[in-house]
């Protein structure tokens, strides 16, 4: 339809231009020119019509200089069409997990397009994709020192290095990402979690500012993060045995974040009269409550050393008297009993427990076995169930750890240890009542 449209208005237009020139050659008149001393004498039809024919002809021969001056631009445009299809095609082979593909197409795109930069992106992808670490640490380093696609290429670094654990270069390239872009969520992130990973506390706090005022980073997130900062100091105040500071970072820390586990461990951990022993007692008895543990109870337990005998039973009563028909409070009784030596108490309070008390429960029934009898072989084999489950466990790599750490031992994760929660470490599918508690019931 559109052709025979095109056809038409052609058609209209060469009989336009027929009338025209037919019109024009019907017109009566002479032209004379004088020019040099050249007399010049022509119809005046036939001369209009020779002006048409060269003006006509200068139209064509400067069209026909146009195309020939932009035919470089065009097979240029060309080539370029060619080259984003190929790097669309080689984003669709990384998506699809094609390396080598990707790869091939990686190629023609950087033949075929001026802007290098994509066809490094590509093969960075495809290179990561295959398992080639240096040939992707080589085109991120080639991005990162181009102005336009530097903070790209040190992004790609900063993975790098972080799947290599180099945290030193990671660093480095982290804090390259703040340069480039000081408003950018990514790079403050990774280098405050960096710098906490360091446990350069003094560093995280500044470049905490730095992103609140650069917007990087939302008050609540600022907030959330600093008061975990607030742990991490009083942690190393409790090293430095300043129990003072230990507990006001610790209570500093427990306003902002009243769920997080680790604060009532730290004041119960830096806690040096009275005041701050109930202090300490009462959020943990609050975390206990929400989410039940052998750190917690054992950090209840160390404030409980200089309680009676006669009334720390009565005092448990009370610590777990939200969770009073739990396995969590029989194995509280337990632990508490065998602080006190009441070897009874605690082998009644394991029984009540049943066989899913977890690795906490093999524990007490190793210590119970230790204390009670001395049966060396009982207390083996319990503490051979507990196995490798410990008190802490990081929530990033998995690792148990005997003691809180704000820093993982494993994988130097920052505030991941958590405490290994009833029954999540190790469900015991039934205790051997054969070693001790049907032998001792």
């Amino acid at each position: 339809m559109m052709r025979l449209l095109r056809g038409a208005l052609v058609l209209i237009a060469l009989m336009a231009l027929a009338g025209a020139a037919a019109w024009i050659a019907d017109q009566p008149g002479r032209v004379e020119v004088t020019w040099f001393g050249y007399e010049i004498a022509a119809p005046a039809p036939l001369l209009a019509l020779g002006l048409l024919l060269l003006a006509l002809a200068a139209f064509i021969l400067t069209w026909a200089l146009a195309w020939a001056a932009a035919l470089p631009q065009r097979r240029r445009l060309k080539r370029q069409q060619k080259g984003y299809t190929n790097f669309a095609a080689g984003m669709v082979a990384v998506a699809a997990g094609e390396a080598d593909r990707a790869l091939a197409l990686a190629d023609k795109a950087r033949k075929q397009l001026d802007d290098p930069a994509l066809s490094r992106l590509l093969v960075a992808h495809a290179a990561q994709l295959k398992g080639d670490a240096a040939l992707a640490h080589e085109a991120y380093l080639a991005l990162s020192q181009d102005p336009g696609t530097a903070f790209l290429g040190t992004r790609g670094l900063l993975a790098d290095a972080r799947r290599g654990n180099d945290r030193v270069t990671a660093l480095e390239q982290a804090q390259r990402a703040s340069r480039l872009r000081p408003s950018s969520p990514f790079a403050a992130e990774a280098e405050l979690q960096l710098l906490v990973e360091a446990g350069d506390w003094d560093a995280a706090r500044k470049r905490l500012e730095l992103a609140r005022k650069k917007k990087a980073v939302t008050r609540e997130a600022a907030a959330a993060l600093s008061a975990r900062l607030d742990l991490a100091e009083a942690q190393a105040a409790l090293l430095r045995n300043d129990h003072r500071m230990a507990k006001q970072w610790a209570e500093r820390a427990a306003k902002v974040l009243p769920d997080h586990p680790v604060p009532p461990v730290l004041m119960a951990r830096a806690a040096d009269h009275h005041n701050a022993r109930e202090a300490a007692s009462f959020h943990l008895k609050r975390a206990f409550a929400r989410a039940p543990s052998e750190a917690l109870a054992e950090a209840w337990l160390m404030l409980q050393r200089e309680t009676p005998a006669d009334k720390l039973m009565a005092k448990a009563e009370e610590f777990v008297a939200e969770r009073r028909p739990e396995v969590a409070s029989q194995l509280l009784f337990a632990a508490a009993a065998l602080q006190i030596r009441d070897f009874a108490a605690a082998r009644s309070a394991l029984n009540k427990a049943g066989p899913s008390g977890g690795a906490w429960a093999a524990r007490l029934l190793a210590k119970l076995a230790e204390d009670s009898d001395g049966d060396a072989t009982a207390a083996d084999h319990w503490h051979s169930i507990a196995g490798q489950h410990a008190l802490w466990q990081c929530g990033h790599c998995g690792t148990g750890a005997a003691d809180l750490s704000l820093l993982c031992p494993a994988c130097g994760s920052f505030d991941t240890l958590d405490p290994t929660r009833l029954g999540e470490a190790l469900p015991l599918a039934a205790p051997p009542r054969t070693l001790l508690l049907e032998r001792k019931a």
